[in-house]
């Protein structure tokens, strides 16, 4: 198991931000928000949905391995706060009311966590696709297709580029093989 340096879930947050693109993915939630759901709530339960997945893509086994519970709770803190620090839909005081934001986040992400209790069930559409009717039913947008496809989208694609980033963070890379070619060199003897 790694252990974390100080500062260091703060730069997995800040690279998980910066790879997984969800600067970006969040503008499209205010092009879908059709009926117009205050841009402070629809903000706070959309980070909720990512910082639940977040946290649900990193008790796979080979991050839960690696990295300890502690730090991984650090990085869905860190990641909150710093999504929260580089918006732009809502004016946020200072530092301590960011934090009063970040934890309210944190809070609806612990209770969406109940749609993986029965995780292993595999008869249905699966737990983050409860989560997303979850957070329509409570923006009262069920009826929003347009949201709905892109919470949807945007929760699996960040899964898998949560579970890329991890990949690229913790295994280790494959010993170079003095006779394999490298894609796009020539081999010249």
């Amino acid at each position: 198991m790694y252990s974390f340096f100080e500062g260091a879930s703060l730069k997995v947050a800040k690279n998980l931000i910066h790879t997984t693109g969800v600067r970006e993915s969040l503008a499209l939630f205010m092009e879908k928000n059709i009926p117009n759901t205050a841009s402070e709530e629809l903000l706070k339960i959309v980070l909720a949905l990512n910082a639940c997945n977040l946290n649900q893509t990193m008790k796979e086994e080979f991050v839960e391995r690696a990295i300890g519970p502690l730090d991984r709770q650090d990085i869905v803190d860190d990641y909150v706060v710093e999504i929260l620090r580089e918006q732009d839909w809502i004016a946020i005081q200072d530092g301590a009311e960011r934090m009063d934001k970040g934890l309210e986040i944190l809070d609806m992400a612990e209770k969406l966590q109940i749609h993986w209790i029965n995780e292993d069930d595999t008869n249905g559409p699966g737990p983050r696709y409860y989560c997303v009717k979850d957070v329509l039913r409570r923006l009262g947008n069920d009826r929003n297709f347009e949201l709905h496809d892109a919470l949807f989208e945007f929760i699996y694609l960040q899964h898998k580029q949560f579970i890329d980033y991890f990949r690229q963070l913790l295994e280790p890379a494959p010993a170079k093989d003095e006779n394999r070619e490298i894609p796009g060199e020539r081999n010249w003897s």
